[in-house]
């Protein structure tokens, strides 16, 4: 096995497990959370969702740290992966792609660590607090909120768009990607800029309740598919 080919394999095996990772959070999102009482939007309303997250909130922790680890499985391989597939043909769009999903990847688990780590103890100590204390502890809580939403639904996926779009692009022209993905690869895309645009406007029918929510189906459809592909062409590449 060669060099070039250890590293699409390598990818490979990131992309899949990456992509099938995000299968654990999306349950989470989309059936435990809603099931123990909360919401998308419960985190808006301090009042509410800390006395709840600090009484059920174990599924909402499970939740982020399960995120963690289909982004920090992704960040291991597939952005290196990918600019050695897109290197010959687009040298330049390989490197911008690779430096788009690095730092968008480790932008989303930044803020889905800082979200696991600091969300529990905060509402434990509101609860514990007494009336008087409790608005600082909300202070702290919304610049949380605050500080996180912007790494996660704003910067993170913007990062996220660029890095799928531009190695879409550039390897479905060369004919390194398939066309196919490539055009998937942009749908994709798209999808993560409206969740990033959704959340920076204010518009709810393009982030996260409206078409950005479908960044939550493409981006792993996209990973899976990808990590086939550069399973493939490291098999080629040992062939040759």
């Amino acid at each position: 096995m060669t060099r070039s080919s250890g590293a699409a394999r390598w990818g490979a095996v990131c992309a899949i497990t990456a992509g099938i990772a995000f299968l654990v959070p999306l349950t989470f999102y989309f059936y435990f959370l809603p099931a123990a009482g909360s919401s998308a939007t419960h985190a808006q309303d301090p009042a509410s969702f800390l006395p709840w997250m600090a009484e059920q909130g174990t599924v909402r922790t499970a939740l982020w740290w399960t995120t963690c680890f289909p982004f920090l499985v992704a960040l291991l391989g597939v952005p290196s992966a990918l600019k050695k597939v897109l290197k010959s043909p687009s040298p330049t769009a390989a490197t911008t792609a690779e430096l788009a999903g690095i730092l968008g990847l480790f932008t989303l688990l930044l803020a889905c660590l800082m979200l696991a780590a600091g969300e529990m103890p905060l509402a434990q100590a509101y609860v514990a607090a007494n009336e008087g204390a409790r608005p600082a502890f909300v202070a702290v809580y919304e610049w949380q909120r605050l500080v996180t939403a912007l790494l996660f639904d704003a910067f993170g996926f913007f990062l996220l768009g660029v890095w799928v779009l531009v190695s879409s692009v550039a390897g479905s022209r060369s004919g390194v990607l398939p066309r196919g993905l490539g055009w998937f690869g942009i749908i994709t895309s798209l999808t993560a800029f409206s969740f990033a645009l959704g959340y920076a406007t204010g518009i709810r029918w393009l982030g996260e309740l409206g078409i950005g929510a479908l960044a939550f189906v493409a981006l792993p459809v996209w990973m899976i598919w990808l990590g086939v592909v550069l399973w493939r062409s490291g098999g080629a590449a040992d062939e040759a």
